[in-house]
């Protein structure tokens, strides 16, 4: 019995074993009688080890043993845990998600409410029930990028009783055994191989508490049971041991068709793929494509979610962990997952908002289009409200300003003049989104400028209590044009619309001269740009999310940069069929879209040309003096002349 006063059984969480080890991977959180069992082998071991220690207690203290009845709800009121070198990995059932999270609270007595994460998260039962309690954050990440795949395939290695030689699914329970691996039990003892083979005869016959097999192959059936159960190896002899192992070996190897698989090797990526595909997948169930429905695949992978709030019977409720982060501010990883900025923007809608019914916020962990050169990188937050009146959550995006107060003071200008400088940019941001979307550009319907406070120091030390500039805007349900799958391409009628809107977009984008700041290269077609399908999966509209780099390219002749509007063509040639055609229909949309825009501006030239009149222009490069050369640019063009030398560029 521990202090707490649940009963304990095994090493405690994370516990090293003398080669420096976890101690255990798995155990059984018990909530009937409350305990938890971290001891060695499978879930249903631990469950047998449990009923047996509560007999021997009542046996001791004179009372009868535990009825089937009390055996069964002792068991039924149990919940999978599972360990890796970081995190408790709660893996839930999803039919019964209350009794998931009564485990989680009472494991949160011995292990910190941070290092507690939930498994399962492919299935809409948990994920609801986690994003409900403003704890999107606790779902346990699918690996995506190359080093976080390596580390779980790490993190996978487990043994039952004896040596480490399986990979462990987090979600079916199941351990997978490779050539590799079960090779590797040649060099063995002859009683260590024998308990080994016990082992796997016995656990290949087993299914556990989710009806998924204890133990297969990779690949997957590779070896059929009765391959296995035909031979008693408790009691055969050494050499008849020797013999069937032997054999058994030879159907492995002979079972194997892929090179990849023929050896472990984790610098292999063939072995990587096919290895992380059965460590990440369950039957039955659809990949992670998103926690919120709707979200594109490649914008959740980045995301890394936070502490949000709920509210009970109208209450609000802050995520626990924020008093545990105010209780230690010197916790550099706890400070990091309770996010200030998060925090912030959130109080924000709590404070605007009647009828919150629960909040999840994130950050992206990295770029999206990976540009460089536009100065500090903007943080970008996605929020999803849930108001208790409407049916479905909002999803938004929050972009911190690129350049702030704390920005300019940590390049060590004083705060008055720090100040000034990020409200005019502030102004440059939104008059840039005005002057986009009057020459063509698709931008999102709605862009709100805000602010939140936060303490900042400059350079020398000083510390202020400043205002932080952030931009929030609905979220673009769609697939940005550089993400889109090769196979999409295959489709005449997808390519069609696809060009067309491209060749669209591609107009605008010019004429606003869509640049970095560093050399002035375009920006165009690298992660901005999000296609909207339609219900028949063809693209119905572009929208661009983000106008970055617009106007920096305010002087340059068309002529100058029209080649690199080629570029989404010519990357993609090998992957469309009819290529000519499809580069035809681009230049085309391109050339009517530019003749148009200029159209609307020479029939309402008095309303274009005074829409910055009120600002200071100023040759150094204000917005009004960059909207009038813009125009000029525009209304001197000849869109045909310019389509022609558009099409030279392309690689027909």
């Amino acid at each position: 019995m521990s202090d707490s006063g649940i009963l304990r059984l095994g090493p405690e969480p994370f516990a090293k074993d003398a080669k420096g080890m976890l101690a255990t991977r798995i155990g059984t959180i018990f909530l009937r009688t409350p305990g938890l069992v971290t001891l060695k082998g499978i879930h249903a071991m631990q469950r047998m080890a449990w009923i047996e220690t509560l007999n021997r207690r009542r046996e001791e203290a004179g009372k009868p043993p535990l009825t089937e009845a009390e055996e069964a709800a002792e068991i039924a009121e149990s919940v999978d845990l599972l360990f890796d070198e970081n995190y408790a990995l709660i893996r839930p059932d999803p039919k019964n998600m209350p009794l998931a999270i009564r485990g989680d609270e009472l494991l949160q007595q011995f292990v910190s409410k941070r290092k507690i994460r939930y498994l399962n998260i492919q299935n809409k039962q948990v994920r609801d029930a986690l994003r409900t309690r403003g704890e999107a954050w606790r779902m346990a990440p699918v690996p995506r990028f190359e080093e976080e795949i390596r580390t779980m395939i790490e993190n996978a290695r487990v043994g039952i009783n004896g040596r480490a030689i399986y990979f462990y699914n987090h979600l079916t329970g199941t351990r997978f055994l490779t050539l590799t691996n079960f090779r590797s039990l040649e060099a063995l003892p002859n009683d260590e191989l024998r308990a080994h083979l016990a082992e796997i005869t016995s656990n290949l016959q087993r299914k556990n508490r989710f009806a998924n097999p204890e133990i297969d192959f990779l690949p997957r059936g590779a070896m059929p049971i009765d391959a296995f159960t035909k031979y008693d190896f408790e009691t055969i002899s050494d050499e008849a041991l020797r013999t069937a192992y032997g054999r058994l070996l030879a159907l492995f190897t002979t079972s194997v068709h892929e090179p990849c698989l023929l050896r472990d090797d984790i610098e292999d990526p063939g072995w990587r793929k096919a290895l992380s595909a059965v460590l990440v997948q369950k039957a039955n169930e659809t990949g992670v494509a998103a926690i919120i429905e709707g979200l594109s695949p490649e914008f959740f992978m980045q995301i890394e979610w936070l502490p949000g709030g709920r509210v009970e019977e109208g209450e609000l409720f802050f995520d626990s962990i924020f008093a545990e982060a105010d209780a230690n501010p010197k916790d550099e990883q706890l400070r990091r997952l309770c996010d200030h900025r998060a925090r912030a923007i959130l109080f924000n809608y709590l404070r605007e908002y009647s009828q919150i019914e629960y909040v999840n916020i994130g950050r992206t962990r990295r770029s999206l289009s990976g540009r460089k050169g536009q100065g500090p990188r903007a943080l970008v937050y996605i929020v999803e409200m849930k108001e208790r009146h409407r049916p479905q959550p909002a999803v938004k995006i929050i972009r911190i300003q690129r350049w702030t107060v704390a920005s300019h003071l940590a390049e060590g200008k004083p705060l008055l003049q720090s100040m000034m400088e990020a409200e005019d940019y502030t102004d440059y941001v939104m008059d840039r989104r005005l002057g986009a979307r009057q020459l063509g550009m698709h931008l999102p319907s709605f862009m709100l400028p805000r602010t939140f406070r936060e303490t900042v120091c400059d350079r020398n030390g000083g510390c202020y209590h400043i205002w932080t500039g952030y931009f929030e805007r609905d979220y673009i349900s769609g697939c940005a044009t550089n993400k889109i799958p090769e196979n999409f391409y295959a489709s005449e009628a997808f390519c069609q619309c696809f060009f067309r809107l491209l060749g669209q977009a591609a107009a605008p984008n010019l004429i606003v001269g869509r640049a970095t700041v560093d050399g002035g290269k375009t920006i165009f077609d690298d992660g901005d740009e999000v296609i909207v399908m339609n219900g028949l999966g063809l693209p119905e509209r572009l929208v661009l999310s983000e106008p970055t780099g617009s106007f920096l390219n305010y002087r340059r002749a068309y002529t100058e940069t029209i080649g690199d509007y080629a570029a989404a063509l010519n990357k993609r040639k090998h992957l469309i069929p009819n290529f000519e055609v499809m580069a035809q229909l681009y230049v085309e949309a391109f050339e009517d879209e530019l003749a148009r825009i200029q159209r609307v501006y020479r029939e309402h030239r008095a309303g274009f040309d005074a829409l910055f009149r009120d600002q200071q222009v100023d040759e150094n490069g204000s917005m009004a003096y960059r909207w009038r050369c813009v125009l000029k640019r525009l209304d001197d063009v000849n869109a045909h002349a310019l389509a022609v030398h558009l099409r030279d560029y392309i690689n027909f």
